[in-house]
């Protein structure tokens, strides 16, 4: 799911808990117009998020797809941000790549080098390792 979609269902979701009272044990009901059998949207969503296929999505459904979305998101704008670094588009960044990113910046003299991610030892990070560094990079930032 992208980022552009995120943005739609969050409106949504906080429309529907708005203008339905409801309790946190509430379930939320599908519409049963035309338009929820559409293959894409809004109600393909909820139709992810139903797991059980009830037509409804209990409190623990819903906060587990909505976890989804968010880390879909997250790692949608990851991606983006690899896809910038990497100014040489060879799919992967190189050592002077690395150094331009705001965390390893952030981090001055304490930097880990990049061979410290870089598991495939062929001086590059993939995205994969990227997202292992920014993770590690972000866990010791919060640490400070």
């Amino acid at each position: 799911m992208n980022l552009v979609f995120c943005m739609v269902m969050m409106p949504i979701a906080a429309n529907a808990l708005q203008t339905q009272p409801r309790s946190l044990t509430t379930p939320i009901k599908a519409s049963m117009t035309p338009a929820s059998s559409q293959a894409s949207g809004p109600n393909a969503l909820f139709t992810q998020w139903d797991t059980n296929h009830d037509g409804t999505l209990s409190p623990a459904e819903f906060n587990a797809g909505w976890e989804k979305l968010q880390s879909d998101a997250a790692l949608h704008r990851l991606h983006e941000q690899f896809t910038a670094l990497d100014t040489d588009k060879s799919g992967s960044l190189d050592a002077a790549e690395y150094a331009h990113l705001e965390l390893i910046k952030h981090a001055g003299a304490s930097e880990p080098p990049m061979s410290a991610f870089d598991t495939d030892k062929n001086q590059r990070l993939d995205f994969k390792e990227y997202v292992n560094a920014v993770n590690y990079l972000l866990q010791h930032e919060q640490r400070k």
